[in-house]
């Protein structure tokens, strides 16, 4: 399948790996630069490239991992606000996944 139409796999960040290519992170947002953000997800961070947003935001992140000499860094695509779900729940929901 060309990875350009392969769909978003929903990971956590402690499970990224760079053959994963496209995927969706949820967290709330810990830091932010001026074009880019720190996003938590409760099993570690990583640093978003993309739109610039409030900090403590419930937000899921659709991009592509990218390797840089920092490690994993996520390239947004999508930025979907998740503010108005229970937290909790949704990260129950996504562990049974």
């Amino acid at each position: 399948m060309d990875i350009q139409r392969k769909p978003f796999a929903e990971k956590f960040v402690k499970d990224l790996k760079i053959e994963d290519f496209k995927v969706a992170v949820s967290g709330i947002i810990v830091n932010r630069t001026e074009n880019s953000f720190l996003i938590d997800d409760g099993t570690g961070q990583i640093r978003v490239i993309g739109e610039n947003l409030p900090n403590h935001e419930y937000v899921r992140v659709f991009g592509n991992l990218t390797n840089l000499e920092e490690g994993l860094v996520l390239q947004a695509e999508i930025v979907q606000d998740l503010s108005k779900i229970d937290k909790n729940l949704h990260k129950k929901i996504k562990s049974m996944l």
